[in-house]
């Protein structure tokens, strides 16, 4: 029993987390507009109701039925805006408050209309789940518990209708719980929801077997650290890096060393990064890594530092008896600064590759640029 109610307040914090809640409304924002614009409709259309209970008296009670409609759609414009932001929270309590308020004052002024209206404030047990749905698990409790006493209150303090109000929480607290259950069971799906698509993001933007971010990832990122740096007035540059003769790791110890070679040279080269870094795999043996804020004597100084790190580790071959892997890698660069023409990921790319050829062209275990005078060994 103490771990189910552990594991229950845990989930209860989790739901409640800042992420949580911002993918909650991100999900069902638009959702709960669309289910307040459908809420003014039914609105707007209960005064056939109205009209069955008592025709003579619909001329006194259509206009009360159209400002209830009215401020539900109001309600709606305010939630387009920001679905969760103060002013779509505070109208949560206060629009649904002047339907009950006006639905009191329509039920006064129809013959037999107190005992019709016992059902009527159920509508809101069924409607504002939904208008909330972008809203907390704790907000929608609170919130129907405040929908629940509210029309007691006016009742109490005969400002309405003299409902039956033995009757009335009857009707109403028993819907009350079930409700918030039903709510708490939708937090729960949103939250399966919001786990498996981080799960898929994560695996769509990392490369599976070495963990770090792969191309695509980068591409889609690395254009913001592009602009970001060129914004800040600082250069950038990149790093193309290929790991020298990999396809004889591969023919001579085997798949599972170069695998683990990859492995761990990702590695490495996290190690050998800063956090505003972005390091990528660009597939096969070839890696990325993305240098906002540094410029070209910089960027080839990083370069070789990298090479060094590299050729002195010994990299285990990932099978028991295996010695350690010795390797090099070449690796091309280029750089841009703010004042030149603004450069796009795929021109640094390039560059880079051409760097990356001359290096292999001279020699290998180099660090080459486009502009290269000569071969730059590590």
């Amino acid at each position: 029993m103490h771990a189910s109610l552990h594991r229950l307040l845990n989930w209860l914090r989790a739901v409640h987390e800042p992420e949580h809640l911002a993918s909650k409304a991100a999900y069902l924002g638009r959702f709960s507009v669309v289910a307040t614009v459908i809420t003014a409709g039914f609105v707007a259309c209960t005064w056939i109701w109205d009209y069955a209970l008592d025709p003579a008296s619909i001329g006194e009670t259509v206009w009360l039925r159209a400002a209830q409609s009215a401020a539900v759609l109001l309600l709606a414009a305010v939630m387009w805006m920001n679905p969760t932001g103060w002013m779509a929270r505070t109208g949560l309590f206060l629009v649904p408050a002047f339907v009950q308020i006006t639905f009191i004052e329509v039920l006064d002024r129809l013959d037999g209309g107190a005992s019709y209206g016992l059902g009527g404030f159920l509508y809101f047990f069924v409607f504002v789940p939904f208008i909330a749905q972008a809203q907390s698990l704790r907000f929608n409790a609170v919130l129907l518990a405040f929908l629940a006493v509210f029309p007691s209150i006016l009742v109490t303090l005969e400002l309405g209708a003299r409902l039956d109000l033995t009757v009335y929480n009857a009707y109403v607290w028993m819907v009350y719980g079930p409700v918030v259950l039903i709510l708490a069971l939708l937090e729960h799906l949103i939250d399966q929801v919001h786990t498996q698509h981080n799960l898929l993001k994560d695996q769509a933007d990392t490369d599976a077997l070495t963990g770090i971010p792969n191309r695509r990832y980068l591409f889609e990122h690395a254009e913001q650290l592009i602009a970001h740096s060129f914004a800040s007035g600082k250069p950038v540059a990149l790093l193309l890096l290929d790991i020298d003769h990999f396809k004889d790791i591969n023919d001579r110890y085997g798949h599972a060393c170069g695998d683990s070679v990859l492995k761990q040279v990702a590695e490495q080269l996290q190690r050998c990064s800063r956090g505003s870094d972005l390091v990528a795999r660009l597939g096969g043996e070839e890696f990325v890594i993305v240098l906002p804020g540094v410029d070209t004597d910089c960027a080839r100084a990083r370069a070789k530092r990298i090479g060094r790190t590299i050729a002195e580790h010994r990299f285990e071959a990932g099978s028991s008896g295996m010695p350690p892997v010795s390797i090099t890698i070449s690796t091309g660069y280029a750089s841009a600064t703010p004042d030149e023409n603004p450069r796009r990921l795929l021109e640094l790319v390039e560059q880079a590759d051409t760097g990356l050829y001359l290096a292999k062209q001279r020699g290998r275990n180099r660090v080459e640029a486009v502009d290269s005078p000569r071969a730059q060994p590590v």
